[in-house]
């Protein structure tokens, strides 16, 4: 008798244990969906694809080819950086450098630029991140940047 006591004392424990696993497992997971809160590509379209990131990165680009910028143009430029600083800033850091590279991804496409300046576009919006003092610090991986050389 006291061999089944033991025994089923044994099951209860184990069965306790588990069913405790399951709930901790369930919470953990409801728990990481919520705080992610919205996919890395909704928050991407809410910032409108990062159009200032966008805008800034072509200035920056296209405006080192001449060397100079006008002063009009240095106020523009620092105004787009500061909203592209702010659209970073709105995404979940996860999702910084997915939508920056499908930013770049979609300028490359676009055949905006072409041969180095391709190069130049990728090391720039990787830069972006850091240079704005937000995560990640180090700037971005991109996966493959120069596909199209």
């Amino acid at each position: 008798m006291a061999k089944l006591v033991l025994l089923l004392s044994a099951f209860a424990v184990l069965l306790l244990v588990a069913n405790a696993s399951i709930y901790r497992t369930t919470v953990e997971v409801e728990e990481e969906n919520s705080s992610r809160g919205q996919s890395c590509q909704k928050q991407f379209e809410q910032q409108q694809r990062f159009r200032h990131c966008q805008m800034y990165v072509q200035k920056e680009i296209k405006g080192s080819q001449g060397g100079r910028w006008l002063s009009n143009d240095v106020n523009q430029r620092e105004q787009c950086f500061k909203q592209c600083c702010q659209e970073l800033q709105e995404v979940d850091r996860r999702c910084r450098c997915q939508g920056l590279e499908q930013m770049v991804k979609h300028q490359q496409q676009q055949g905006q630029f072409r041969g180095e300046k391709i190069q130049e576009l990728y090391e720039t919006a990787c830069e972006l991140p850091r240079m704005c003092n937000i995560q990640p610090m180090q700037g971005c991986q991109f996966s493959s940047p120069y596909e199209s050389f």
